[in-house]
């Protein structure tokens, strides 16, 4: 679905990503982990091209995506960022049939089936009561919720998510990891950064782990998340610690060791 090769690229002169390579398939969920300023939102942008990227190849369904139009992007990639600063006050579910727009022609307005999806989507994350309110009224997690579902209602085989969980409370948290989970059983592939080094134990098929730009390591969650590849990354000891839930079903958790 997507693969990225040596990627190289930054701001100006100065490389932030170092010959990244790694790849996604149908029904992945990439979680792409390191500490603050390794390369994380920069190679989400570079794979957006947000920015220009110094070198490598990026291929999306086989295709190098310097030859594809924007658009046709639009139509396989949505991107859900962290922060939005949309000063436009528009109702919740006008942002969220944004998502359409790439799948109408130029002058066309939503049809009813566009509408339908938007409402569909707000209904994925339980926010259908938010449909008529102002984007820019509602509270900081309440917009991501709305991102997300403009997301949904965008229709695309990968998502890419910009630390998707960092403004919501634990319920909501739980919301998009359940969507996730749903997008997933669609056969959708997700690309998303993360802070929380338990959270790829939960949902992720695959760990990029990121330290100053460079790859520490890339593969499944087990294999890559060690006490001693994290410690190495975030310089104070941790373990990998099993517990398991009222089914008894056991899980993984990264604790700091005093």
């Amino acid at each position: 679905m997507l693969r990225v090769e040596n990627l190289i690229g930054g701001y100006g002169k100065r490389e932030v990503v170092k010959n990244i390579s790694f790849h996604v398939e149908k029904g992945d969920v990439l979680c792409i982990l390191g500490p603050n300023g390794c390369g994380k939102s920069t190679l989400l942008k570079l794979l957006l091209r947000f920015i220009p990227k110094k070198s490598g190849r990026i291929f999306l369904q086989g295709q190098d995506m310097d030859q594809l139009h924007r658009k046709s992007i639009a139509r396989i990639v949505s991107y859900i960022p962290q922060f939005d600063s949309m000063p436009f006050p528009y109702t919740v579910i006008e942002m969220v049939t944004m998502g359409r727009s790439c799948h109408l022609d130029r002058w066309k307005t939503p049809s009813k089936k566009d509408n339908r999806f938007a409402y569909e989507s707000l209904e994925k994350l339980r926010i259908s009561h938010l449909a008529d309110k102002l984007y820019t009224q509602i509270s900081g997690g309440e917009r991501q919720l709305v991102l997300m579902a403009r997301a949904l209602c965008q229709d695309t085989r990968v998502l890419i998510m910009d630390e998707p969980t960092a403004s919501l409370d634990f319920a909501n948290q739980q919301l998009v990891m359940d969507a996730i989970a749903t997008a997933v059983q669609e056969g959708k592939s997700i690309i998303l950064t993360t802070h929380s080094p338990s959270q790829p134990f939960t949902i992720a098929t695959k760990v990029l782990l990121l330290s100053q730009g460079s790859t520490v390591g890339f593969g499944k969650p087990l294999e890559v998340l060690t006490s001693e590849s994290l410690e190495r990354v975030y310089g104070i000891p941790m373990d990998i610690v099993t517990v398991s839930d009222r089914n008894q079903t056991n899980r993984n958790i990264c604790l700091p060791v005093h």
